[in-house]
């Protein structure tokens, strides 16, 4: 094998896609859209998530009395101090609240720490190692050191704005490679090319280069929007800038590449097999359906937890690429092009 005879188709398919318009128009609406519009949407949720931790709570008590090791319910108290107390259906102004449990209560200018809460209702308190137990309310007040739900749910949600701009790489393919054959086929320039000196895993080869050229690089820049456009949103509130994170690196220079090259291969395929443009981007969006799936995977938040998962998953992403070039090149013959060309 030869790799500048793959070089060349490789070339010669790129100065084609460039004189397409639809396949031009593809390479920078589509990314464009998604790298903006869908960090616009992640970043208002994300910026109110954090807003309720701008501002310190300024608080002062006058303390009067004290309760520890007690029940207490059905109580309005001001300016108490409790400490491993039980309580319910309470409510508390100005009180200092410590190693307690509270339901069904409300909190108005308290400092509460290592407490569990549920179905509360907390405003203008300060906060400090809160055990959410669910069902609360909580307006104008201070996490002490940061809520750490919320920065993980943030972490989250930033993890899984990389995993849907992954959906860069695998539908630009489905254009492009719809071309690859096809479009060589309605401008009467594939008996030249099929006739040159260049086998079967070159010709394969070439083809799919210049796809994933124009593929990543218009995901790289789009990448590079979209951490853009979340950083200009998101820092004044965070007070840093979020992207781009390690989790970010890593699904840029494994995940995106594994995931192009397996909807690329894929759609080549089906473009060797048949004789219509549109059919050929039909059948490869078909395709496309099961590498989707992994989207709906990611949503459950086990692939946007960490480093460890999207690591592994890339993997296998890899993998499976192995078994569909393995299968490419059985499959792949370039006289059966010839023959069913009508």
């Amino acid at each position: 094998m030869k790799l500048d005879r793959a070089m060349v188709v490789a070339r010669k398919d790129m100065a084609e896609f460039r004189k397409n318009r639809y396949i031009m128009m593809t390479l920078r609406f589509m990314p464009l859209m998604v790298s903006v519009v869908l960090p616009f949407v992640y970043v208002v949720p994300i910026n109110s998530l954090s807003r309720q931790n701008s501002e310190q709570v300024q608080l002062s008590f006058t303390i009067t009395v004290s309760y520890h090791d007690v029940s207490l319910s059905n109580m309005t108290l001001s300016d108490a101090k409790l400490e491993r107390v039980n309580i319910t259906n309470c409510v508390l102004n100005s009180c200092i609240v410590r190693n307690s449990t509270a339901t069904k209560s409300v909190f108005t200018a308290n400092d509460i720490s290592d407490t569990t809460v549920g179905d509360c209702l907390i405003y203008g308190s300060r906060l400090l190692n809160i055990r959410d137990g669910g069902g609360n309310t909580i307006r104008d007040s201070w996490f002490v050191g940061g809520n750490k739900q919320v920065e993980d749910l943030k972490r989250i949600m930033f993890n899984v704005l990389l995993i849907l701009l992954i959906m860069i790489p695998v539908t630009i393919p489905t254009v492009t490679a719809s071309y690859s054959f096809v479009g060589e086929k309605m401008n009467k320039s594939l008996e030249p090319l099929l006739a040159t000196p260049i086998t079967d895993v070159e010709l394969l080869i070439g083809k799919s280069a210049s796809i994933f050229v124009i593929s990543m690089v218009a995901t790289w820049i789009s990448f590079g929007v979209a951490a853009s456009v979340v950083d200009v949103l998101t820092g004044p509130v965070l007070g840093s800038y979020p992207l781009p994170n390690p989790y970010w690196i890593v699904g840029m220079l494994l995940l995106a590449p594994g995931m192009c090259l397996m909807s690329i291969l894929a759609n080549v395929l089906v473009s060797s097999k048949v004789n219509d443009v549109r059919v050929s981007q039909q059948i490869g969006g078909v395709l496309v359906l099961p590498i989707l799936l992994f989207f709906i995977f990611s949503l459950t938040g086990y692939l946007s937890t960490g480093l460890l998962p999207i690591i592994l998953f890339s993997g296998t992403v890899f993998a499976v690429d192995g078994g569909i070039l393995w299968l490419s090149l059985r499959v792949f013959r370039r006289e059966e092009i010839l023959v069913n060309w009508k």
